[in-house]
């Protein structure tokens, strides 16, 4: 018998359901369930309560969904204080897949939590490895100045709308170019910060520099890459890596009927987001192993955009293949289409892209 709780969890509360679950009968029994502050007291709370519904001996597992970093803080409480319990993040996609399974049509927090602890019961999810503080500051970092950069447009788009309505915009123009500007300092601030944190662990600089080696990939997408990617330590394949950034391919055909096939986006926006320009760069270039996909693509099925996300995917595998490989990028290996090994832990992966 195993003990299976899952959280459903929200930016002020979450939501836990605990089940006994017997592997020989697959039987399961609800024990108890109950909401908790999403706070520092709120996951003490949570921990004891557990604890007093799980008497028996056990393993005791505990899954939830990546939602936002609100999660984070739970998880970490129980990572710190209970080594012992098995922790699982799975994507919001496969924990909506997994209810719908079960036939729990309705959707409430105590039903998502219910589904979770069912599936953290039945599946045999991946262990949590928890969130390194270095890359935790770095994404911190790296989101903040992504925000600033999105309002910054938002603002020049007002002010470019008071400008060619025929109106003179006065006081609200100035103030709009105003905070532009301060927007303008604080995202310089930010990227230097950036840039300070990334080199400051001198254990990481052969590794970024090898990424730098990439056509069209520079510091800024190296460092979101990494904050959201943990250094990488999450995947320990490619595929894994491409679903978690909504790269992978979703195809639906029903008899005669075929749809086009395109990427999930059931991922990270944030690492999608941050390979746009380094296509467009390598794109623009007009040359190289990556640039002879693009035009493959785009001459097959003549769509640009369709081109530009291959490229996005490809770079992605090549930051991934050098961080594990050691190796630095070599356009002919590509071409070559040889495989290398990664070290202990990971699976062989392809680096080529021709």
């Amino acid at each position: 018998m195993i003990y299976s709780s899952g959280a459903d969890i929200s930016k002020e509360a979450f939501s836990l359901c605990v089940l006994s679950y017997h592997l020989n009968e697959q039987y399961h029994r609800v024990i108890a369930r109950k909401e908790f502050a999403n706070r520092p007291g709120g996951h003490k709370a949570c921990l004891s309560w557990v604890r007093r519904h799980t008497p028996e001996t056990g393993p005791i597992r505990v899954t939830m969904e990546a939602t936002g970093i609100y999660y984070e803080g739970l998880a970490l409480y129980i990572a710190e204080h209970a080594p012992d319990i098995h922790i699982s993040v799975v994507l919001p996609s496969q924990a909506k897949r997994y209810i719908q399974s079960r036939g729990l049509r309705s959707k409430t927090d105590k039903i998502d939590a219910f589904g979770l602890a069912l599936m953290g019961a039945e599946r045999r999810l991946t262990r949590w490895a928890g969130i390194d503080p270095f890359w935790r500051n770095l994404r911190q970092l790296t989101r903040t100045r992504g925000s600033l950069l999105d309002q910054r447009t938002q603002l020049r788009n007002q002010i470019h709308a008071l400008r060619h309505s025929g109106v003179e915009g006065g006081a609200a123009q100035q103030a709009l170019e105003e905070t532009v500007a301060a927007m303008s300092q604080q995202i310089e601030l930010l990227t230097q910060r950036i840039y300070h944190q990334l080199r400051s662990r001198s254990d990481l600089t052969e590794q970024v520099d090898r990424l730098r080696s990439i056509p069209g990939i520079g510091l800024l997408t190296i460092a979101t890459v990494l904050a959201e990617t943990n250094g990488f330590e999450r995947f320990t394949s490619i595929s894994q890596l491409i679903s978690y950034s909504g790269y992978d391919v979703v195809i639906r055909e029903s008899g005669k009927w075929a749809g086009k096939p395109k990427i999930s986006k059931q991922g990270s926006k944030y690492i999608r987001r941050a390979m746009y320009m380094p296509a467009s760069v390598v794109i623009r270039s007009g040359q190289g192993p990556t640039f002879e996909l693009y035009q493959r693509l785009v001459g097959t099925h003549n769509i640009k955009m369709k081109g530009h996300v291959a490229v996005q995917k490809k770079l992605l595998t090549y930051m991934y293949t050098l961080w594990n490989t050691g190796r630095w990028y070599d356009p002919q290996v590509i071409k070559d289409q040889q495989k290398v090994a990664l070290p202990e832990g990971k699976t062989t992966v392809d680096t080529s892209y021709a």
